[in-house]
């Protein structure tokens, strides 16, 4: 194992991912599947493909100018293929970066770094920046930086310096059911509160649970249109927004990856599928949180998601808690 920095002491008291087994999505690229959580890192669609549309499109980084810094940060880095796009992106638009990363296990870059498909995937610059990171925990050029943190994300992030804003932060954890320690609200409001004026926070998830969560934040929220490809999707993730001028009045763009919240979404939030996940300490293991939000459910006079499914019937079927 090579001695990246001191954090790297801490993973053997922690739990890891467990046994990570090799998965080929349908768009050829390569992916992991992970026995402590039971999920595929990536959709089956596409490890690159989600990256690109559910976390690159929807940031609209030609927000930014040629020579601005944009601050991102990747929450569950992974395999690193959201962060590999993003720092695609910016090196032919000339955006300088400065990035920050957390994740818990190191195992996934390691395989990565060591997989041909996944090397072919990317340019020298992308691949020497990843091996960086792997030996070293960081990355330094002339227009870009970066540094990950290894350990428990609800304790690491606390060890980025709190002066930083975040333009873009990307939230890439297991599903809620699988690891709602990353979808507390204590954690999501943790993260509205890094997010810069501009700041947009990113997720695949669409589940009432988290949108509430980030709208109590004070965020805006927006729905990632599905893909073209989808027929059942009614939502293919989330962006909470911070984007506010001088007056304090949101400002969206003309956008062609989102839109706000429709009727039966809004109503969403007003069901037992919105209690949120609590970890007030950010230390609770994952059946705490679920069985304490299972009592509070249970408890709750909000109308129930199969109530709510059953009068939107007529809209899409496939339902997210």
């Amino acid at each position: 194992m090579i001695l990246r920095n001191s954090e790297t002491r801490e993973l053997n008291h922690l739990e890891n991912l467990g046994e990570l087994t090799p998965y080929k999505t349908n768009d050829g690229t390569f992916s992991l599947r992970c026995s402590n959580y039971r999920e595929l890192f990536h959709c089956k669609s596409g490890a690159q493909k989600e990256a690109t549309e559910k976390f690159i499109n929807p940031a609209e980084l030609y927000r930014f100018k040629k020579g601005e810094t944009l601050f991102a940060l990747d929450v569950c880095f992974g395999l690193g293929y959201n962060s590999a796009s993003l720092i695609n992106y910016l090196s032919k638009s000339e955006i300088n970066l400065n990035w920050w990363g957390l994740e818990i296990d190191y195992r996934p870059l390691e395989i990565a770094l060591k997989n041909p498909k996944f090397k072919r995937n990317w340019s020298n610059n992308i691949l020497k920046i990843f091996s960086s990171l792997n030996t070293y925990g960081y990355w330094e050029s002339s227009n870009s930086k970066g540094k990950i943190f290894w350990g428990d994300a609800r304790k690491k992030i606390h060890e980025i310096p709190r002066e930083i804003d975040f333009d873009l932060i990307m939230l890439d954890a297991f599903s809620p059911q699988r690891c709602p320690q990353l979808w507390s609200e204590e954690f999501l409001k943790l993260l509205s509160s890094k997010l810069s004026s501009k700041g947009r926070l990113i997720t695949y998830s669409s589940a009432a649970s988290i949108r509430k969560s980030l709208k109590e934040s004070g965020l805006s929220i927006m729905s990632l249109f599905p893909s073209h490809q989808s027929k059942r999707e009614w939502s293919a993730g989330t962006v909470g927004m911070c984007s506010k001028n001088n007056d304090g009045i949101i400002q969206i763009t003309t956008a062609t990856h989102y839109r706000p919240l429709n009727a039966m979404e809004e109503e969403h939030l007003k069901t037992k599928a919105s209690i949120p996940y609590r970890d007030p300490k950010g230390d609770a293991t994952r059946n705490e949180i679920l069985k304490k939000r299972e009592i509070e459910q249970n408890e709750s006079s909000l109308e129930s998601s199969s109530s709510w499914k059953r009068r939107w019937k007529n809209a899409q079927s496939s339902l997210y808690n």
